[in-house]
């Protein structure tokens, strides 16, 4: 981790969104890196207070906000202005940062996952995104664009399921092709039951019926598995 860039996306990895970092220029810093870590092998965000080399890479920028014969200049209350615009102008840098690079797709993805967080897509698909780390968020938002380029599917749904919920398997009934029997495989509680409902009420079509079982598998004869004492779930 050394540039601004990888300390956020290394942040949100330990739970420290963009957001939630603020950037301030370290007093004692190394000229040959960005970062201002402790230690110089630091590998994860452990703070939300971040300390850079403000001269690094970005010395036409900061080199006068930062001079010293500004800043012993000012007044208690303009210290404080200039640190929160520092940390202004660095998260702006970041995202420029994080902007090279990417595709027009990866910039659509996270488009979306911006929206699907913020409300956009209604209360349930915000409240199931919420119970996800980030990079779940990104599937969803990635299996979400491509239904918006093709319409809503079964493959879709199964696909994002596989995804979220590791080992479930998704059943599509032969006689009524309109009619799904979910096996989750997990036990039930709130946070999976809202990324249970997000995910229902956003990649199956309409007409779709859908029957879900949590912890315990149906009987299937025949199956061994499935046909446990005391495990199998009433259809």
């Amino acid at each position: 981790m050394n540039f601004i860039w990888d300390i956020v996306l290394q942040a949100a990895r330990d739970d420290f969104e963009s957001h939630k970092l603020f950037f301030k220029p370290a007093e004692n810093f190394s000229p040959y890196y960005e970062q201002s870590f402790s230690c110089i092998n630091q590998r994860h965000v452990d703070a939300a207070e971040i300390e850079i080399n403000p001269l690094y890479r970005f010395s036409p920028i900061f080199e006068y906000l930062l001079h010293p014969d500004v800043t012993n200049l000012v007044f208690e209350n303009q210290r404080q202005f200039i640190m929160f615009y520092f940390d202004l102008i660095t998260h702006i840098l970041a995202e420029i940062d994080l902007c090279h690079g990417m595709t027009r797709r990866e910039f659509y993805i996270r488009k979306i996952r911006q929206e699907m967080l913020s409300g956009i897509f209604g209360e349930t698909v915000k409240a199931g995104m919420e119970q996800l780390k980030r990079e779940r968020q990104i599937s969803v938002a990635d299996e979400f664009l491509k239904v918006i380029e093709v319409g809503s599917s079964v493959h879709s749904f199964c696909h994002i399921m596989k995804q979220i919920f590791e080992g479930c398997i998704v059943y599509q009934s032969r006689a009524h092709p309109q009619k799904l029997y979910v096996y989750i495989g997990k036990e039930r509680d709130e946070q999976l039951q809202k990324q249970w409902q997000m995910l229902r009420e956003t990649f199956l079509p309409l007409d779709m019926e859908v029957r879900e079982f949590w912890a315990e598998h149906f009987g299937i004869l025949d199956i061994n598995e499935t046909m446990k004492i005391d495990a199998i779930a009433i259809f």
